[in-house]
């Protein structure tokens, strides 16, 4: 079984990260204060949304900029 890359999106507007894991739906979901585990009906992840994020702020610590450099 071939393991599928996640799709990761960022809403600037919102301040929303997106870390779309299947393209299922979702059936049900969990808080974890700024962020959201949304599951398929199989009870696997199928999304995890981490609200209030600025990219803007993760750019400036080195580690990051290291991490976002690398291609895949």
């Amino acid at each position: 079984m071939a393991i599928k890359k996640p799709k990761i999106s960022y809403d600037d507007e919102a301040r929303i990260l997106s870390i779309r894991t299947s393209s299922n739906k979702s059936v049900d979901s969990d808080v974890y204060g700024n962020v959201v585990v949304d599951y398929g009906k199989d009870g696997h992840v199928v999304n995890v949304d981490i609200m209030d994020v600025s990219l803007s702020e993760f750019k400036r610590e080195p580690a990051v900029k290291k991490l976002i450099a690398i291609k895949v």
